[in-house]
Protein backbone atom coordinates (compact mmCIF):
# COMPACT_ATOMS: atom_id res chain seq x y z
CA UNK A 1 0.00 0.00 0.00
CA UNK A 2 0.99 3.49 -0.42
CA UNK A 3 2.29 5.56 2.01
CA UNK A 4 -0.91 8.12 2.11
CA UNK A 5 -2.73 5.07 2.13
CA UNK A 6 -1.82 4.65 5.88
CA UNK A 7 -3.13 8.06 6.84
CA UNK A 8 -6.91 6.50 6.41
CA UNK A 9 -6.04 3.67 8.34
CA UNK A 10 -5.56 2.43 11.76
CA UNK A 11 -3.02 -0.45 12.68
CA UNK A 12 -3.96 -2.71 15.41
CA UNK A 13 -2.60 -5.05 17.40
CA UNK A 14 -3.53 -8.58 18.49
CA UNK A 15 -2.65 -11.86 20.53
CA UNK A 16 -4.43 -14.95 18.98
CA UNK A 17 -4.28 -18.34 19.94
CA UNK A 18 -1.51 -20.56 17.83
CA UNK A 19 -4.67 -23.25 17.12
CA UNK A 20 -6.47 -20.42 15.70
CA UNK A 21 -4.21 -19.16 13.68
CA UNK A 22 -3.62 -22.50 12.12
CA UNK A 23 -7.33 -23.14 11.37
CA UNK A 24 -7.26 -19.38 9.69
CA UNK A 25 -4.16 -20.05 7.44
CA UNK A 26 -6.17 -23.50 6.39
CA UNK A 27 -8.35 -21.72 5.31
CA UNK A 28 -6.86 -19.57 2.72
CA UNK A 29 -5.53 -16.08 4.63
CA UNK A 30 -1.92 -16.45 4.66
CA UNK A 31 -1.87 -12.66 5.92
CA UNK A 32 -3.47 -11.43 9.15
CA UNK A 33 -4.30 -7.96 7.49
CA UNK A 34 -6.68 -10.19 5.37
CA UNK A 35 -7.73 -12.12 8.01
CA UNK A 36 -8.08 -9.37 10.28
CA UNK A 37 -10.36 -6.96 7.60
CA UNK A 38 -12.77 -9.96 6.70
CA UNK A 39 -13.56 -10.57 10.04
CA UNK A 40 -14.02 -6.88 10.88
CA UNK A 41 -16.55 -7.30 7.30
CA UNK A 42 -18.34 -9.76 8.83
CA UNK A 43 -18.68 -8.48 11.89
CA UNK A 44 -20.54 -5.27 9.98
CA UNK A 45 -22.50 -7.23 8.45
CA UNK A 46 -24.03 -9.18 11.54
CA UNK A 47 -24.28 -5.34 13.31
CA UNK A 48 -27.67 -5.46 12.58
CA UNK A 49 -28.36 -8.69 14.54
CA UNK A 50 -27.25 -8.21 18.57
CA UNK A 51 -25.30 -10.33 20.92
CA UNK A 52 -28.58 -12.42 21.48
CA UNK A 53 -29.45 -12.89 17.86
CA UNK A 54 -32.56 -10.69 17.36
CA UNK A 55 -32.56 -8.84 14.46
CA UNK A 56 -32.12 -4.71 15.09
CA UNK A 57 -35.62 -3.38 13.15
CA UNK A 58 -34.24 -1.14 10.82
CA UNK A 59 -35.34 0.80 7.72
CA UNK A 60 -33.60 -1.46 5.75
CA UNK A 61 -35.29 -4.72 7.26
CA UNK A 62 -39.06 -5.10 7.36
CA UNK A 63 -41.05 -6.01 10.54
CA UNK A 64 -42.25 -8.77 8.66
CA UNK A 65 -39.05 -10.66 8.40
CA UNK A 66 -39.18 -11.22 12.27
CA UNK A 67 -39.61 -14.44 13.12
CA UNK A 68 -42.39 -14.33 16.12
CA UNK A 69 -42.90 -18.04 17.40
CA UNK A 70 -39.42 -18.25 17.86
CA UNK A 71 -39.38 -15.56 19.83
CA UNK A 72 -42.29 -16.72 21.70
CA UNK A 73 -40.45 -19.89 22.54
CA UNK A 74 -37.47 -17.74 23.92
CA UNK A 75 -39.86 -15.67 26.41
CA UNK A 76 -41.35 -19.01 27.52
CA UNK A 77 -37.75 -20.79 28.23
CA UNK A 78 -36.60 -17.42 29.97
CA UNK A 79 -39.93 -17.59 31.69
CA UNK A 80 -39.43 -21.06 32.96
CA UNK A 81 -35.33 -20.73 33.94
CA UNK A 82 -36.95 -17.06 36.33
CA UNK A 83 -39.98 -19.99 37.66
CA UNK A 84 -36.67 -22.03 38.41
CA UNK A 85 -34.27 -19.86 40.31
CA UNK A 86 -37.64 -18.63 42.02
CA UNK A 87 -38.36 -21.87 43.59
CA UNK A 88 -34.17 -22.14 44.40
CA UNK A 89 -34.73 -19.06 46.50
CA UNK A 90 -37.14 -20.11 48.56
CA UNK A 91 -35.61 -23.28 49.36
CA UNK A 92 -32.15 -20.79 50.60
CA UNK A 93 -31.97 -19.50 54.14
CA UNK A 94 -33.56 -16.51 55.32
CA UNK A 95 -30.41 -14.04 55.36
CA UNK A 96 -30.95 -13.39 59.15
CA UNK A 97 -30.84 -17.00 59.91
CA UNK A 98 -27.65 -17.42 57.98
CA UNK A 99 -25.93 -14.52 59.89
CA UNK A 100 -26.73 -16.36 62.96
CA UNK A 101 -25.40 -19.53 61.86
CA UNK A 102 -22.34 -17.72 60.57
CA UNK A 103 -22.06 -16.51 64.29
CA UNK A 104 -22.85 -19.86 65.55
CA UNK A 105 -20.08 -21.51 63.38
CA UNK A 106 -17.57 -19.17 64.51
CA UNK A 107 -18.56 -19.49 68.41
CA UNK A 108 -18.22 -23.39 68.14
CA UNK A 109 -14.47 -22.60 65.74
CA UNK A 110 -12.89 -20.53 68.90
CA UNK A 111 -14.09 -23.18 71.35
CA UNK A 112 -13.42 -26.16 69.57
CA UNK A 113 -9.30 -23.60 69.39
CA UNK A 114 -9.20 -23.13 72.98
CA UNK A 115 -10.35 -26.86 73.55
CA UNK A 116 -6.91 -27.82 71.52
CA UNK A 117 -4.81 -25.75 73.20
CA UNK A 118 -6.22 -27.10 76.55
CA UNK A 119 -5.95 -30.42 75.62
CA UNK A 120 -2.14 -29.42 74.31
CA UNK A 121 -1.07 -27.94 77.96
CA UNK A 122 -2.50 -30.96 79.43
CA UNK A 123 -0.63 -33.51 77.76
CA UNK A 124 2.28 -31.55 78.06
CA UNK A 125 1.70 -31.32 81.62
CA UNK A 126 1.30 -35.22 81.85
CA UNK A 127 4.51 -35.61 80.56
CA UNK A 128 6.18 -33.67 82.82
CA UNK A 129 4.67 -35.99 85.62
CA UNK A 130 5.30 -38.59 83.94
CA UNK A 131 8.97 -37.49 83.48
CA UNK A 132 8.91 -36.96 87.40
CA UNK A 133 7.20 -40.40 87.92
CA UNK A 134 9.80 -41.99 86.11
CA UNK A 135 12.69 -40.62 87.93
CA UNK A 136 11.27 -41.05 91.52
CA UNK A 137 10.32 -45.10 90.74
CA UNK A 138 13.95 -45.78 90.02
CA UNK A 139 15.19 -44.25 92.91
CA UNK A 140 15.59 -46.00 95.75
CA UNK A 141 13.52 -44.88 98.79
CA UNK A 142 15.96 -43.66 101.84
CA UNK A 143 14.44 -43.70 105.63
CA UNK A 144 13.99 -40.41 107.61
CA UNK A 145 15.63 -40.65 110.91
CA UNK A 146 14.60 -39.24 113.58
CA UNK A 147 16.25 -36.12 115.08
CA UNK A 148 18.45 -37.22 117.88
CA UNK A 149 16.72 -35.00 120.43
CA UNK A 150 13.36 -35.86 119.58
CA UNK A 151 14.77 -39.93 120.06
CA UNK A 152 12.27 -41.75 123.33
CA UNK A 153 14.78 -41.54 126.47
CA UNK A 154 14.71 -45.17 127.75
CA UNK A 155 11.81 -45.68 130.66
CA UNK A 156 14.48 -45.27 133.50
CA UNK A 157 15.89 -42.38 132.40
CA UNK A 158 12.48 -40.04 132.71
CA UNK A 159 13.68 -38.19 135.77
Amino acid sequence: MPAEDHKSQKKIQAWIPLEMWDKIVSLGYNSPTIAVTKAFEKLLEDSLEDPYGIPNVSPKGPLESLDIPTYKARIEEAQRQIKNLEERLKGAPDREELIKLQVTNEGLKSLLEEREKRIEEINSHYENIKSFANYFKSSEPKQIEVPAAEKKKPWYKIW
